[in-house]
């Protein structure tokens, strides 16, 4: 929470795309929410809450809704990581999904550039989705971070089933954090 000018303040507040739950197609303001995980439930009624209680505030809300982040691939525990991790244990091989299921992915550089942008204007409120905008199969994405990293590996397509419960094909409408870096 952060005064701004005249007695409004600003609360930006970080949510994740998993607050949609499952849902093909773009993701928007308006796209309803139905999450399945605890952690889809839990930013899913922070944000409802937030919304409710500033709703009669003097208080420009933003919810910064987060894609899929790469980028610190090292630290974290998603397929990128565990190559990484594989890669150095010595595995040449690594086993993947189908790898067809596409997802909006977002450089953590880009992410905090998105970040920092929509908090420094004030026109732009609600929800705002920090993203590519751009749908990518996950198997492409994959393959780009093999070759951007030089790893050679060969991916066990089909080893581990799709999951039943993911979006095959869901992404940002990146139109309102254009906007705000136009």
């Amino acid at each position: 929470l952060s005064r701004g000018l005249g007695d409004v303040y600003k609360r930006q507040v970080m949510g994740t795309m998993h607050e949609v739950g499952y849902w093909v197609g773009p993701i928007d303001e308006h796209t309803p929410t139905d999450p399945h995980s605890l952690y889809g439930i839990a930013k899913d009624s922070l944000r409802k809450a937030l919304t409710a209680n500033l709703k009669d505030s003097r208080t420009d809300f933003r919810w910064l809704r987060a894609f899929y982040i790469t980028g610190d691939d090292r630290h974290s525990q998603s397929v990128f990581g565990k190559i990484l991790r594989s890669y150095e244990d010595g595995k040449r091989t690594f086993p993947f999904t189908s790898g067809r299921n596409q997802c909006d992915f977002i450089d953590v550089a880009e992410l905090a550039r998105q970040i920092v942008a929509a908090d420094a204007q004030s026109k732009i409120l609600g929800v705002i989705n920090c993203c590519s905008g751009q749908p990518e199969a996950l198997a492409a994405r994959v393959l780009r971070f093999l070759s951007e990293n030089g790893i050679a590996m060969d991916l066990q397509y089909g080893a581990f089933p799709d999951r039943e419960y993911d979006s095959p094909s869901i992404w940002g409408d990146a139109s309102k954090i254009r906007q705000i870096l136009a």
